[in-house]
């Protein structure tokens, strides 16, 4: 476990895979190291999949709001889970709360509470412009980077 973002939210599960870690190996001593997380990115790197939200909405018949829950539970969820240093940590939490139960239509009114791309760093919001850049170049729909 390296890497994990503490919070109020994900607390509980990171003393679960504390304890897990533990009990696999209670001979084993470790250190812990909590640091102050610093900012990494800044509001442009959302303001440019932001402003495709009116031309994907329009191309997928849904509202803005529609289609920001959508691109957060379609494209931001697998690139957030994807991350080797907390996905697992999100993963884990969202199942135990029952996410993966639920139907798509409460799973996309949930997203609305489910922090995603606040979550990323530079890398992956680079993914999540790419892999809408391809998705959506592929259906007619150009996304391009504002001059």
């Amino acid at each position: 476990m390296k890497n994990v973002r503490l919070s109020l939210t994900v607390k509980a599960l990171v003393y679960k895979q504390i304890d897990g870690l533990l009990a696999k190996n209670p001979s084993q001593g470790y250190f812990l190291n909590i640091t102050k997380r610093e900012k990494k990115r800044s509001t442009p790197a959302n303001s440019v999949y932001q402003s495709w939200y009116g031309p994907i909405s329009d191309h997928l018949a849904m509202t803005i709001p529609e289609a920001t829950r959508y691109v957060k539970l379609t494209f931001g969820l697998p690139i957030l889970f994807s991350n080797k240093d907390f996905g697992f940590v999100i993963r884990d939490g969202m199942e135990s709360n029952g996410f993966f139960d639920f139907n798509y239509e409460r799973q996309l009114e949930l997203m609305d509470k489910i922090p995603v791309t606040r979550l990323f760093t530079t890398p992956m919001h680079n993914k999540l412009r790419d892999d809408l850049q391809y998705f959506f170049g592929q259906q007619g729909l150009a996304l391009e980077y504002e001059k």
